[in-house]
């Protein structure tokens, strides 16, 4: 019997990580590990909750005890102890969508390495859809309906978060792959790795996973030391798809648009000229392009704009609330 481990990083959390727990049906095919990353606040309704459903649910609480603090080092954690054939990943203040359980089955017995599901997301404050999934709904969504090399680089390489897919335990082992640990974007690289390394990749268009926005997220926060972070693993990562990828799937995955979304960035959170002129210093070190023929396409550079609009409105609408 296939199973599946479906860990947790946590951190001051535990309220909504109970309510997360009541979104996982009580299933032997599947073990919890949640990840406590030293938190500062109350954690006692983790335990409770796990000894209330002791011998229905299979969970365990683990502390991150390797003196790096971040939500990477907890998923390392996590791995050590992880016993189920595939992964799922979730992040304390988000949940599982109804039925999901059933959607993820018909894949564990495939042969696929790595399965993506359409996300969805809500701000937990107005209780109204968010925009944090737009844009890897689409990714699923164009892959699913007709699938291309073109589609499916796009959605190994631009789908970069660690929730809303199924990944084969035995791609994270043979390859060593671990999670990053800084304090902002430690998923991405492992999530690459993961994709670069899956030869059997799915799509399909089942909601499993709702990602929250409630305003205390890495992702909310205007934050420059988190900022540079994620530069240097978006630099990291470009590299990376370069030298491992053809040059075909590579030129696909479109990263050339991402390095020019970094400097847009800088721009709209008004980080200044010498922080600009700082990181397209590092992309010429790195032989890092910023513009693809593709954008020379007004509606592909319009719909591109339109995305990045909405994702930075949400995030001003939550820092001024």
């Amino acid at each position: 019997m296939s199973k599946i481990s479906i860990i947790i990083p946590h951190y001051n959390s535990a309220e909504m990580v109970c309510k997360l727990f009541e979104s996982i049906p009580e299933d032997d095919r599947i073990q919890t590990i949640v990840v406590d990353d030293n938190s500062t606040e109350d954690i006692s309704a983790i335990n409770e909750y796990i000894r209330a459903n002791e011998g229905k649910r299979d969970i365990l609480l683990l502390k991150n005890d390797t003196g790096v603090k971040g939500a990477g080092s907890a998923r390392n954690v996590g791995l050590d102890q992880a016993k189920g054939d595939w992964l799922l990943f979730a992040d304390s203040d988000d949940y599982f969508t109804e039925g999901w359980l059933d959607r993820v089955s018909k894949y564990l017995n495939s042969e696929y390495d790595m399965v993506y599901f359409v996300p969805t997301s809500i701000d937990l404050t107005t209780g109204e859809v968010s925009s944090r999934h737009r844009m890897y709904a689409e990714l699923v969504t164009k892959y699913y309906k007709k699938p291309s090399d073109k589609g499916l680089a796009e959605l190994k390489y631009c789908f970069c978060t660690p929730w809303s897919k199924l990944i084969r335990k035995s791609i994270v082992d043979e390859n060593n792959i671990r999670f990053d640990q800084v304090m902002a974007s430690n998923d991405i690289m492992a999530i690459t790795k993961c994709a670069f390394n899956s030869k059997k990749v799915a799509a399909d268009l089942g909601v499993i996973y709702c990602v929250t926005r409630g305003g205390a997220s890495l992702t909310s926060k205007k934050n420059k030391d988190n900022f540079w972070a994620r530069i240097d693993v978006f630099i990291r990562r470009y590299c990376y798809v370069r030298e491992n990828e053809t040059k075909k799937m590579f030129k696909y995955a479109h990263l050339d648009r991402y390095a020019l979304g970094k400097l847009v960035d800088v721009v709209l959170e008004g980080w200044g000229l010498k922080t600009f002129l700082a990181i397209v210093g590092m992309y010429r070190i790195e032989h890092i392009k910023i513009w693809d023929v593709g954008l020379f396409n007004p509606f592909v550079l319009g719909h591109k704009a339109m995305i990045e609009l909405s994702w930075w409105w949400d995030i001003k609408k939550r820092r001024r609330k």
